[in-house]
């Protein structure tokens, strides 16, 4: 499969770039939405048989399921069921419809799809029970929620609640259509109450709504098919999911891409250790003396030539003691255990001899002569730069220092939910509301803001692309771990100059490795695990 197309199977749109994206395919492109919905029908169906075949064999370990359970609305969703019933009857498994608003008022494509199922049944001999009520546990084995796709707004009332409630409490496989019946199809909310899916196959395009707020928990399992939306008609979505194929360590090997370079530009390839990958990292404070050291050893673990630590003087003895392998820079005389103003200059003409990335903030502290030190470094140094942890609350004004530097579009910010909401002046809130707020922080600022939770996102004006983790990110709410993404964030910029890229790159790297240490029995990860 080519990067292109990769990319596109990777997209996530809004209810609106979605809807968009269908109609463009209908009325310009004139593909018949009836079209798309047998397309859609069939490759769902061809996954159903996969995971659930007649006889032996196939992806489950338990009985293979004979009567296929729809429960169906009156929209283009129920239309999808219909063609996947027709589908999975002509193959030779019993299906059976529950119609929770009956059949009258169908959508007309749904109408048709319905008509051609009934045909079927006729040609063929074979009954669709259509049940005006619930149906005994025992006389069907799969559930195929087709009620609501994604234009569901308004929250979930009786009686289509109370089947929704029947579904989840049925003790059977379910398969939801495009999105989980009940969760909005953009924020991933809860509508009311929502369809506990085992599986959710999507159609042509992935819905953020499974990938956003409880929409991961309901979708179970998410997949996609994919449907003959011309590419043009999916240019307007700049989102994506980080791709879960890609193999982090190849942009580390030495003289695979140029290292970066002041202000990101590549510089040659060279042998020695201050041109084969540097980092530095500036930190440290009164009890938080560890966090640049996981920083700078993250960033040591993956190949740099050389790991600068640069911190206050008086933590040279705890220094000294710790990482021989990392290059030491105390600022200051022996009492100053907090960098000042005055420290800025030592540093800076540091970071112009030894050209490198930049990490400033582990351990770093907030008293107000190294918020002073802060904004003096992040201001005048040229360097690609990521901005971390207590450095995020030394930015004035929600940041703009960073807008007036000749390269912004270098500068990484990694704010937590909390540091998102100081630097935005809005509440973390819902994880869409979060999304939404990194994205308008880095336009606004035109740097790169890679937002931590779960999941996390990235945002990235000068690549005009979004990313959004597609895992469980919880393994990484101890503290540590953001110093050790910081460390691996800076030693991947290194290497390659682009920070959305190296962005994608830590992330990835950094769950390939807890799935390690996981998958060899260890039940808490630690940040040490990742450096």
């Amino acid at each position: 499969m080519n990067t292109a197309t990769k990319n596109q199977d990777l997209l996530l749109a809004t209810t609106e770039q979605s809807r968009e994206a269908d109609r463009q395919t209908i009325e310009s492109f004139g593909i018949p939405g009836e079209t798309l919905m047998e397309i859609a029908g069939n490759r769902a169906a061809d996954l159903m048989m996969a995971d659930y075949p007649l006889s032996g064999g196939g992806s489950t370990a338990q009985r293979a399921p004979l009567h296929v359970l729809f429960v169906c609305g009156k929209g283009n969703n129920a239309g999808d069921a219909f063609v996947i019933a027709r589908i999975l009857m002509s193959y030779g498994y019993h299906v059976s419809l529950f119609p929770l608003m009956g059949t009258n008022g169908l959508s007309p494509d749904a109408q048709r799809n319905f008509d051609r199922l009934m045909r079927l049944s006729k040609m063929i001999e074979t009954e669709v029970p259509v049940h005006q009520k619930w149906p005994a546990p025992d006389s069907f084995d799969l559930v195929v929620d087709g009620i609501f796709g994604t234009g569901l707004e308004r929250e979930i009332g009786p009686p289509v609640a109370g089947s929704i409630e029947k579904i989840n409490r049925s003790g059977k496989p379910v398969i939801a259509l495009d999105i989980p019946s009940g969760i909005h199809s953009e924020t991933g909310e809860v509508l009311g109450c929502a369809v506990q899916a085992d599986k959710t196959i999507q159609f042509g395009i992935r819905k953020l709504g499974c990938y956003l707020g409880d929409g991961p928990v309901y979708s179970g399992e998410r997949v996609m098919v994919r449907l003959p939306f011309p590419p043009v008609y999916k240019e307007p979505i700049r989102m994506r999911l980080v791709d879960m194929s890609l193999q982090p360590e190849r942009a580390l090997q030495p003289g695979s891409r140029s290292i970066a370079g002041p202000g990101g530009r590549p510089t040659r390839v060279r042998k020695h250790k201050y041109n084969n990958g540097v980092v530095h990292v500036i930190g440290g404070s009164p009890g938080l003396t560890g966090a640049p050291l996981y920083a700078a050893r993250a960033a040591w673990s993956l190949g740099m030539g050389a790991v600068t630590l640069i911190y206050p003087a008086a933590w040279s003895i705890a220094m000294d003691s710790q990482a021989p392998q990392l290059i030491k820079k105390p600022i200051g005389d022996f009492e100053s255990d907090f960098f000042t103003e005055e420290d800025a200059e030592p540093v800076l003409r540091w970071l112009d001899e030894k050209e490198g990335v930049v990490v400033i903030g582990p351990g770093i502290g907030r008293e107000e002569q190294t918020a002073a030190f802060v904004r003096r470094v992040v201001a005048e140094c040229a360097s690609p730069m990521i901005i971390d942890a207590d450095a995020l609350h030394c930015l004035p004004e929600y940041g703009q220092i960073i807008s007036g530097k000749k390269h912004p579009e270098q500068v990484v910010l990694t704010p937590h939910p909390g540091e998102l909401a100081m630097l935005t002046g809005h509440a973390a809130g819902s994880d869409h509301e979060r999304l939404m707020n990194a994205a308008a922080l880095s336009e606004r600022l035109g740097c790169v803001v890679l937002s931590k939770g779960n999941p996390t996102f990235v945002h990235s004006p000068a690549d005009k692309q979004a990313l959004v983790t597609p895992y469980e990110t919880t393994v990484f709410s101890r503290a540590g771990f953001g110093d050790t993404l910081a460390g691996h964030l800076a030693a991947f910029l290194s290497r390659t100059g682009m920070p959305l890229e190296s962005c994608e790159h830590a992330l990835l790297y950094g769950y390939n490795k807890i799935n390690e240490v996981t998958s060899a029995g260890k039940a808490f990860p630690e940040p040490s695990d990742l450096t």
